[in-house]
């Protein structure tokens, strides 16, 4: 019995420590507009959009009621939509609006800087530990096996540049056959991107399952007015599961936030995930030009988005 009350109060002892350093004690979440219920919502709903409002409550292990007025405020601020369920008329699914999105997107960033500065003084090796603990506690607790992965978004810090040019080195030359001044292209660009970085106006980010990188989505300023996305990637075992969307998302509410009126890319014509996903964000292809480069004859497309 001594035993079980020792490990008991150690628990209780981790969790006073934990909800200290990521401040779970404030009334508000982050010194944000939320508490940390409501918090939880707004993430639990950018995971998993159309849920039902009894599945949600479950899912949080909320009070049906407290939900329900917590999601009636929502409703009131334009935060989230109810729609009628397409698979039950019967039912209403709750999705976020623009304006919850991009909530959840601040949230997030603010997230992301605070658990950055905690780790600050950490080795790689160090998080890589402290994700494997945070794991176990996760596979203890709810009786899986496997812990559900999924996936965060971070700012670049030293070794990013070169997994990314890497990857896009590798996946380019193996799905579509570019040669090696593909490399050369990728390489020059990230290297101007660090050496002259403007982070009030540019931000690079590396989505991660546990601390493997699987994905990474730029934007760099072409002007005061427009900025232009980048380096937009999402590994093989990362696809089909909304981590394009996710960061295509980040990206362009980055760009609202910092007064672009306007965000470019540029792409080629056979690249059909990506174009479909740009289509579904709203961006326009306003420009072609067909030409020999690295080592393919290509049609490179301008597409563009007018933010409001």
């Amino acid at each position: 019995m001594a035993n079980e009350m020792n490990d008991i109060e150690k628990i209780r002892h981790f969790n006073r420590f934990y909800t200290q350093i990521l401040g779970l004690l404030d009334n508000k979440l982050l010194k944000s507009d939320y508490s940390l219920t409501e918090a939880r919502i707004l993430f639990e709903l950018g995971q998993m959009p159309n849920l039902v409002a009894k599945d949600l409550a479950k899912q949080l292990y909320l009070d049906p009621a407290q939900l329900s007025r917590l999601l009636r405020r929502f409703e009131q601020q334009g935060l989230i939509r109810k729609e009628k369920s397409s698979e039950d008329t019967r039912k209403q699914v709750i999705s976020l609006t623009s304006l919850g999105e991009s909530a959840l997107s601040k949230l997030q960033e603010m997230s992301n800087e605070q658990i950055g500065r905690s780790l600050a003084g950490t080795t790689k090796e160090e998080q890589g530990q402290l994700v494997k603990a945070m794991n176990s506690i996760e596979q203890i607790f709810t009786g899986q096996t496997q812990p559900s992965k999924m996936f965060t978004l971070r700012s670049h810090r030293p070794g990013d540049i070169g997994y990314i040019t890497y990857r896009h080195a590798m996946f380019y030359s193996q799905a579509y056959g570019f040669d090696v001044t593909f490399d050369a292209y990728v390489a020059a660009g990230m290297a101007q991107f660090v050496m002259q970085y403007d982070p009030q106006k540019e931000h690079l980010w590396v989505a991660e399952t546990d601390t493997t990188p699987v994905g990474s989505i730029a934007i760099v300023k072409a002007d005061e007015d427009t900025a232009q996305l980048r380096w937009f990637l999402v590994e093989s075992q990362a696809r089909g599961k909304g981590l394009g969307k996710k960061l295509l998302h980040e990206a362009v509410e980055f760009c609202k936030r910092r007064n672009y009126k306007k965000i470019i890319l540029w792409t080629v014509s056979n690249l059909e995930a990506a174009r479909q996903l740009y289509d579904r964000f709203g961006f326009q292809a306003t420009t072609t030009k067909s030409h020999q480069i690295w080592g393919q004859e290509l049609t490179e497309e301008l597409w563009e988005l007018e933010l409001s």
